[in-house]
């Protein structure tokens, strides 16, 4: 249940079968939210995150330096890759870019071909709204089922197996008394280190734990 693409999902598009990935290929699970054609080099204010980066290289051809000072903004405003035309402005990579993009892992894929952007954006956006629709008819799904199941059935467990099946994370359930219910159930030590992070989830801000009060 993701409303996002990853880098690696759209290599697998039609546009993308003749691209190489020549830095930051240990990057490539980044979050991909829109789409951006871009020539010019200072656009670091136009900027939101998770775009990715289409350009021919016209901005910092034949000047090394603004292409770092350009990729330098890709990644402090968290862009999700880069995507480069070759031949047209652009014939060669400078290493320090690919040390600093792999330094990062920071994707920078290169067509060797001329490539319609304008198809490559219309083909990625679709692909995003698609995402984004199948989430909004999957969460349609899942509360239909739930409410379906909270009218029937009186035994909290089944709602609880429901909720990780479909959601496909770990539950617990603590109830009065401090007893913990876990769906799936894991082993003693696990079970203590998942308590122990529950209880300190407050002063971790780095904690992946929702909670909710019943």
């Amino acid at each position: 249940m993701k409303s996002y693409i990853t880098i690696d999902e759209i290599l697998n598009r039609k546009h993308f079968s003749q691209t190489e990935v020549i830095a930051g290929a240990k990057g490539l699970h980044r979050q991909l939210k829109w789409v951006h054609i871009v020539e010019s080099i200072q656009i670091s204010n136009l900027l939101n995150g998770h775009e990715l980066i289409l350009t021919t290289g016209l901005g910092f051809k034949d000047n090394p330096q603004n292409f770092v000072s350009f990729l330098k903004q890709l990644i402090e405003r968290h862009t999700a890759g880069l995507c480069i035309e070759m031949g047209t402005h652009i014939h060669s990579i400078p290493d320090e870019v690919i040390e600093l993009a792999d330094h990062h892992h920071f994707p920078i894929i290169l067509f060797h071909q001329e490539v319609p952007f304008v198809e490559i954006t219309q083909d990625v956006h679709s692909l995003i709204i698609n995402k984004q629709y199948q989430l909004l008819s999957d969460l349609e799904n899942y509360s239909q089922q739930l409410n379906k199941m909270l009218l029937e059935i009186e035994d909290y467990e089944h709602i609880l197996k429901f909720l990780q099946a479909y959601l496909e994370v770990q539950v617990i359930a603590v109830l009065s008394g401090n007893k913990a219910d876990f769906f799936p159930e894991p082993n003693g030590d696990e079970k203590e280190a998942l308590l122990l992070k529950i209880k300190n989830r407050d002063e971790n801000i780095k904690s992946n734990i929702a909670s909710q009060n019943v």
